[in-house]
């Protein structure tokens, strides 16, 4: 048990430290400069300074970095967002956007969603995406801009299509989920790839890696690749 003198002691510590705190959050020493936005893309770092109000003359030691992620955190394109401080008077805030990954039908339109399932945007037409199409697979009911697509189709259509080879996930123009609740691929050049149900699906990824890169060194090209076994690839040729 702590002595009626260091009792006071650490009390007088603490007013102390309260009271330096205390100054430095109204010091106008501290107040931010400058404020600089780096990592953007889809946002202009402008949007990025409103949503966030850092800005000229905010004190730098009352900005938080969790205050500041909950502020952007329903904004579509942003994931997250890291504050730095450069004392006495510079801030940078960096900036981790959304990419999209693939397009969900949607009444007469489509939607554009990241790879967490978040929704990026509502596209009219699928002129000029370069975007994988979801088959099969629809979004009922109202929809905003930011909101989370939810269950184990989004997740499976995301893990499946994060997985495949940066080159090849280019030429994908389609996937489809039957009703039984099995992929299959289609490439731009209507190449077909059977990934069956989606269990064991990081085993049927690296297989289809290793049989596309196999299939390229031998100058070879596939109508078909059957990866639904996990265990071997099953090719069907093009003929020439």
């Amino acid at each position: 048990m702590l002595s009626k003198r260091s009792f006071r002691i650490l009390l007088l510590i603490f007013v102390i430290l309260m009271g330096a705190g205390g100054g430095l959050l109204r010091s106008p020493y501290f107040a931010v400069r400058s404020v600089q936005v780096l990592g953007t893309q889809r946002v202009s770092p402008e949007e990025v300074k409103e949503l966030t109000g850092v800005r000229p003359g905010v004190n730098i030691f009352s900005l938080r970095a969790d205050e500041l992620a909950k502020t952007v955190s329903g904004h579509p394109w942003i994931k997250s967002i890291d504050l730095t401080r450069h004392l006495p008077g510079q801030v940078v805030l960096t900036v981790h956007e959304r990419r999209p990954l693939f397009l969900v039908p949607y009444r007469t339109s489509f939607l554009e969603v990241a790879g967490d399932g978040v929704i990026l945007a509502v596209r009219p037409t699928l002129s000029g995406q370069a975007l994988p199409l979801v088959t099969g697979f629809s979004v009922a009911g109202e929809v905003r801009l930011g909101q989370r697509l939810s269950g184990p189709a989004v997740e499976q259509i995301s893990r499946c299509l994060k997985g495949l080879p940066a080159d090849f996930l280019a030429q994908v123009a389609e996937i489809h989920l039957d009703g039984a609740g099995e992929f299959t691929l289609y490439t731009l050049s209507r190449q077909q790839i059977l990934l069956g149900q989606p269990e064991n699906l990081n085993q049927k990824l690296a297989l289809l890696a290793g049989t596309l890169a196999e299939l390229k060194a031998q100058g070879q090209v596939a109508v078909t690749i059957d990866v639904r076994s996990a265990k071997e690839a099953v090719v069907r040729l093009k003929q020439k």
